[in-house]
């Protein structure tokens, strides 16, 4: 990857990190809001590959960890994790077929609602694991979910562009 995608993609995860914590915080639906980072994580992984979406992963949940405020670390793993099995799927991957996309993200949201759960409820001994379904991981789902059906077409246009552009900057144009 070189250093100009680098930069680009580090400033997409912070416009989706400033969006998700100052735009979709006053716009919540239903006490919940959607999920970009994870949308960024999913589709780099899945759109790109393991590597992507891992480093991207990463990045992502450090910056969920600084601003919980929490244990730094954390989330930063679960997106790591998310990232890269979604990486495992990018051979499916064709950027005119919205479903797959779609599956990928919701079902990495349903993990990740998961994963939290049982890390942060589970362990501390609170088990209304029907209520936080219902209240909480459905509704991000399909929140997150109705929100990549928008952003989708703006990351396969920003995709083209920035394959378009490392052709033309390798001499290897066709």
């Amino acid at each position: 990857m070189n250093r100009y995608r680098f930069i680009v993609k580090i400033l997409i995860i912070l416009v989706a990190f400033l969006a998700q914590s100052m735009l979709f915080g006053s716009i919540s639906f239903a006490s919940v809001r959607p999920n970009l980072l994870l949308i960024i994580t999913a589709l780099s992984g899945f759109m790109i590959g393991e590597k992507e979406g891992i480093w991207v992963g990463f990045v992502c949940g450090l910056f969920w960890d600084i601003s919980s405020g929490e244990l730094i670390g954390y989330y930063a793993l679960i997106f790591l994790i998310i990232g890269y099995f979604n990486g495992r799927f990018h051979s499916l991957f064709f950027d005119e077929d919205v479903r797959l996309p779609l599956t990928a993200v919701a079902v990495s949201d349903l993990v990740f609602g998961l994963i939290v759960c049982v890390t942060q409820f589970f362990l501390r001994g609170r088990f209304a694991f029907g209520t936080y379904l219902f209240r909480i991981i459905l509704p991000e789902l399909l929140f997150t979910v109705l929100v990549t059906l928008v952003l989708y077409p703006l990351i396969i246009r920003y995709s083209r562009f920035a394959y378009d552009f490392e052709q033309r900057r390798s001499g290897k144009f066709v």
